[in-house]
């Protein structure tokens, strides 16, 4: 018996794989902070004959996290007081927040890391004590206002730099060794001021780290392992993860996004979360996106293959011990041509069938 159980926690460890039946916790996400304003433009949403509350929708498909996004600056949508209306929202119907700090006051990702201009004329030591103090006062707030989160991500697809740290050149980025040297290290003290503060006003939280090249599973390995020897906290490894924009037809299967799950998480000994996920429900949509419509083979790019595939990522991430938690990006936002068709709702708020496939219970292919 003692073999047996020996034999069966390796393998989960190894493989990251369980039996179905299995149980453990699980964070069945959602990331739809488009909602209030779209709500103030008088957009509405529904799973059945009538309108109903978008957040109480989303907590019955399944959803039971939320992923907040928090801009510097206390207005404006993303802004501290929309956040906090957000995850108030959320957590009223029962939908449990996390905090993304963007250390940003517009958007930041894999094309951009901008400084906030109430911090562009400080020096460096001035630069961290400020971002330190912010990230404890803006944790504070949401503790004061009745919020429990313990989850935040420093951060958003901070690959190639963070707050005002980044690197344009993109030969420079692909290459570890330059990245190491040169990025990695002015953005370690970055993340670890935005730590402290966090910790200063919740000593239990825990820590994000997310990154958009979920398909180089050996460059954000490094880059993960130059963060924890810097001396960062990561609880866990976030990757963002849309299979349609992979020019790579290999690399859209979800058998390979389980081979560098697996891979990172056995480096680091550290589980994964897809913090950002979406699958379209037609082939040809204008924006910004527009390439992002190469089919996952076996998944149709049609309101049926997107139920199909949706279903079948999230059954096998909860199959994947190595995985915590599958964050699905503005399922709400039906509003925007370039996004309507990886929202789960049609172009009358109604929820298309891929509503139904964030719950355990969806049906999919094995």
């Amino acid at each position: 018996m003692r073999f047996l159980m020996f034999l069966l926690l390796s393998t989960v460890f190894l493989t990251g794989r369980v039996s179905a039946q299995s149980t453990r916790p699980f964070m069945t996400g959602v990331d739809a902070n488009y909602s209030l304003d779209l709500e103030k433009a008088g957009k509405t949403w529904s799973a059945g004959e009538r309108p109903g509350d978008l957040f109480a929708i989303l907590h019955d498909a399944g959803g039971d996290t939320f992923r907040v996004r928090l801009w510097t600056g206390d207005e404006g949508v993303n802004g501290l007081n929309y956040a906090t209306a957000v995850a108030k929202r959320a957590q009223a119907a029962g939908i449990k927040p996390y905090l993304v700090i963007f250390l940003s006051e517009n958007w930041a990702d894999l094309m951009k890391q901008p400084l906030p201009a109430i911090w562009k004329d400080l020096d460096e030591p001035a630069k961290l004590a400020a971002i330190e103090a912010y990230a404890q006062r803006v944790t504070k707030h949401f503790i004061d206002a009745g919020i429990n989160i313990e989850l935040f991500e420093i951060g958003n697809e901070i690959d190639f730099g963070i707050c005002g740290v980044f690197e344009e050149a993109w030969p420079k980025r692909v290459s570890v060794d330059y990245m190491r040297a040169k990025i990695w290290p002015p953005m370690i003290p970055i993340i670890l001021a935005a730590e402290r503060g966090v910790k200063k006003a919740q000593p239990n939280a825990k820590f994000i780290l997310h990154l958009a090249q979920w398909a180089k599973a050996d460059w954000c390995t490094a880059f993960w392992q130059a963060m924890l020897a810097g001396g960062v906290q990561v609880d866990y490894a976030g990757l963002s993860y849309f299979p349609t924009s992979a020019g790579d037809e290999k690399e859209r299967p979800l058998a390979f996004l389980h081979t560098q799950v697996d891979a990172i998480a056995t480096a680091l000994k550290k589980p994964v979360i897809v913090c950002e996920s979406g699958y379209p429900s037609a082939a040809k949509f204008p924006g910004q996106f527009a390439d992002w419509n190469k089919p996952v083979p076996g998944y149709s790019l049609d309101p049926a293959g997107q139920h199909k595939w949706i279903a079948d990522f999230f059954s096998s991430a909860r199959e994947n011990q190595h995985l915590a938690g599958v964050f699905y990006w503005s399922p709400e936002w039906y509003a925007s041509d370039m996004w309507s068709e990886f929202a789960l709702f049609d172009s009358a708020g109604k929820a298309k069938p891929a509503m139904k496939s964030l719950a355990p219970a969806a049906v999919g292919s094995k």
